[in-house]
């Protein structure tokens, strides 16, 4: 006979009430883009910086490439003169870079299921908006998480995922996060929030294990059937 616990000692899930999204490499994809420019820079400088070695920055801030090329050259080189070259190139080659596929569709059947949906990213508030506004996607959001450059505040740390569920007076357990790095699904997990891994051309091969679920692509995705896997305790 099967032995069934009183319904109010039963483990329910509850209901999803917020959707939790990274920005870059999640809901757009500079990702390649901004690569290709620091990849150029080291190039021109007699030096390579393989995918390997870019894929330990992804998902962090505060890590100093600058000195690393200095350690491969032998010398000193002018920081502030190399983040200007950088800021030039990224301002061309991310004009007009818009949503990953399928990203204005499941942010829309978010708000049809009136989840509130909050940005949690480690770039800057003003960045957030620049390209969120580039994208099309810069409306709906509940608020917008940012460390502001503060490393300790940062993913992989929980904090901006602790600070959104503060924000929006929920349990770990109410929300859902979106990362395409094992960074920012650390983040999330240590908050303790269940994190699906969607990622992209240079996250793909790295270890996503650690994610609750993975897709491969929002275009393929429907939010509804997502949710479901969760509440159902699929996932």
């Amino acid at each position: 006979m099967l032995s069934l616990l009183p319904p109010s000692t039963r483990r329910r899930t509850p209901p999803v009430r917020a959707v939790l999204f990274d920005l870059d490499g999640t809901l757009w994809d500079p990702e390649p883009h901004v690569f290709r420019i620091y990849s150029e820079i080291f190039r021109e400088h007699g030096q390579e910086l393989t995918r390997r070695q870019w894929a330990g920055v992804l998902g962090t801030i505060g890590f100093d490439l600058w000195s690393v090329l200095e350690e491969r050259v032998g010398r000193s080189l002018d920081h502030t003169a190399l983040d200007t070259r950088v800021a030039h190139r990224k301002e061309a080659a991310l004009d007009g870079l818009g949503a990953r596929p399928g990203v204005p569709r499941l942010l829309g059947q978010a708000d049809a299921a009136g989840l509130a949906r909050s940005v949690v990213s480690n770039s800057p508030t003003a960045w957030i908006t620049r390209y969120a506004r580039q994208c099309g996607i810069e409306h709906g959001w509940y608020a917008l998480h940012s460390p502001e450059g503060d490393t300790s505040r940062a993913k992989p740390s929980p904090h901006l995922y602790r600070e959104a569920l503060e924000r929006l007076s929920l349990a770990p357990d109410e929300a859902i996060a979106f990362e395409d790095s094992p960074s920012g699904v650390r983040a999330a997990r240590a908050a303790g929030v269940r994190c699906v891994a969607v990622p992209n051309t240079m996250t793909a091969p790295l270890d996503l294990s650690h994610a609750d679920l993975r897709i491969e692509s929002f275009a393929e995705a429907e939010l509804p059937q997502i949710l479901s896997r969760f509440t159902a305790g699929a996932v």
